[in-house]
């Protein structure tokens, strides 16, 4: 059924407005479900930031580049997914804010599971632990200092640790998002490709990771998931994996009791430096240590 030709004037174009890896893996839930409406007959040509996102999707007839607008002028029917103007992302589930606006209301659990469709074959190393150091807003990142203390902890206990990661402009978003290695661990940060970075999560025994694309990618695997929990309510970017939110994935968050989804100053303190949300690092060492422990015991 992949790349079928057709009339575009006679079929629909999905116009996937977000720029980001993880909330286009979100919509890939609701795109799916978009499909099972239509009886699984209908394939949609997509338009989006990441066409090679979709290439293998089976919900997907054929990906454009979202700037193509050549091609998209020639559907007449077009949905628009990721629209900002009817609600507040931050507030919102993503797969809600993503499904709400085109009509088909809430997903449930089982229809919120993520799925990603790698093109490249396993070409990963095997660790022990993968961590991703991702640098965004102050809000959402955790010093890097603190996850090379982390590192060193699980390093001394004899795992192995690989660093994953990519440095990225993010246009819509206006900042440099940045990934750096840590002492000891296998610096794989900027050196691998998405299905490389998928694979090496997947394979691995433990994944640590702040809220971002990667943690989105890694609700795709069956791998034991660490994510600093910050700002940003964990429930409204959960990991769903067998109906439930909580299945292999411990959020860990700091002393403050508000998600304020502020991304550059804290509004307890005032401070641009200082977030009470960000956990500390004897907290997450704790929750690495007895995480890693039950694991050896299987």
């Amino acid at each position: 059924m992949k790349n079928t030709p057709y009339n575009r004037k006679d079929k629909l174009a999905i116009i996937l407005q977000c720029s980001g890896i993880g909330d286009c893996l979100f919509a890939s839930s609701v795109i799916k479900k978009i499909y099972q409406i239509n009886n699984n007959k209908f394939l949609f040509d997509i338009f989006t930031c990441h066409p090679k996102l979709f290439k293998t999707c089976p919900y997907i007839n054929k990906p454009y580049d979202i700037k193509d607008k050549t091609k998209l002028q020639l559907y007449e029917k077009q949905i628009v997914l990721f629209d900002t103007s009817k609600y507040k992302h931050w507030l919102m589930d993503t797969f809600d804010f993503i499904s709400l606006p085109i009509g088909i209301g809430q997903l449930s659990f089982r229809e919120k599971q993520l799925e990603y469709f790698p093109i490249e074959k396993d070409k990963s190393e095997i660790f022990d632990v993968v961590i991703n150091t991702s640098i965004t807003w102050p809000s959402r990142s955790w010093p890097i200092e603190s996850w090379q203390k982390l590192a060193d902890v699980i390093l001394k206990l004899g795992y192995s640790v690989a660093v994953v990661g990519k440095d990225i402009w993010s246009e819509t978003d206006k900042i440099l998002k940045k990934s750096a290695g840590l002492e000891g661990c296998t610096d794989l940060t900027n050196k691998l490709s998405l299905d490389q970075t998928y694979y090496t999560i997947k394979n691995s025994k433990l994944f640590i990771t702040c809220q971002n694309g990667l943690s989105v990618l890694s609700g795709a695997t069956e791998v034991e998931i660490i994510v600093l929990d910050m700002s940003i309510e964990w429930s409204k970017r959960a990991i769903y994996r067998n109906e439930d939110p909580h299945y292999k994935v411990t959020y860990v968050k700091g002393n403050c009791p508000l998600y304020c989804c502020q991304s550059f100053k804290c509004p307890l303190n005032n401070s641009d430096k200082h977030f009470k949300c960000i956990p500390g690092v004897e907290k997450v060492i704790d929750v690495v240590i007895k995480k890693l422990s039950g694991i050896r015991a299987q």
